[in-house]
């Protein structure tokens, strides 16, 4: 791929809407040196648009929105508000009112955008941002827990047995990369 084909790439989704990820990345660039914390978040978010997005169609470069998936903006709200929710309790009626749908519309137009419906990824969002502090922190369990949106380190021992095949300790002893995020820090 050459540079006038990123640039055409850079100017099709800049009209389809991925303005959001290129402001969350400069974020994530201006904040690195001074606050990693904040550059992760940042990133975690715009990995999570882009996820949310769906596949590109083969040839031109441009995002497709599936028939019958949210539009754009509808997409963008309820990931968005995800992203900033994820250690509170969302409920479907929380994203049905954020795009005006009832929620057997959104879930089913979720599925049809993302993949799956939208509590599965919450909870995958959840596990995912777990795998992270158990990556980069040595806090306890039951804070990681709390901060990731579980109940308490019970439940997300369950979840997280059952998902990945390993305790979280067993999986953080295998993963960790010994750079220090505190939890406290990801809420600041």
């Amino acid at each position: 791929m050459n540079a006038l084909d990123l640039d055409q790439i850079a100017v099709d989704t800049f009209h389809e809407g991925v303005p959001a990820v290129a402001t969350l990345i400069a974020g994530a660039v201006a904040t690195f040196d001074a606050d990693r914390n904040a550059s992760r978040r940042y990133l975690m978010r715009a990995s999570a648009i882009l996820r949310a997005r769906g596949a590109h169609e083969p040839g031109d470069g441009r995002l497709s929105r599936p028939r019958g998936g949210l539009a754009q903006w509808q997409l963008n709200r309820v990931v968005e508000y995800i992203e900033q929710h994820l250690a509170e309790k969302i409920t479907g009626e929380d994203l049905s009112r954020l795009v005006e749908l009832s929620i057997g519309q959104l879930f089913r137009a979720f599925k049809v955008s993302v993949g799956m419906p939208p509590l599965r990824y919450v909870a995958l969002r959840r596990l995912e941002s777990v795998c992270s502090l158990l990556r980069t922190s040595r806090d306890p369990l039951c804070e990681i827990a709390v901060a990731a949106g579980y109940c308490d380190q019970a439940y997300l021992c369950r979840v997280f047995r059952r998902t990945l095949g390993a305790s979280p300790a067993a999986w953080r002893r295998a993963h960790f990369t010994g750079r220090h995020v505190s939890t406290a820090a990801l809420h600041a």
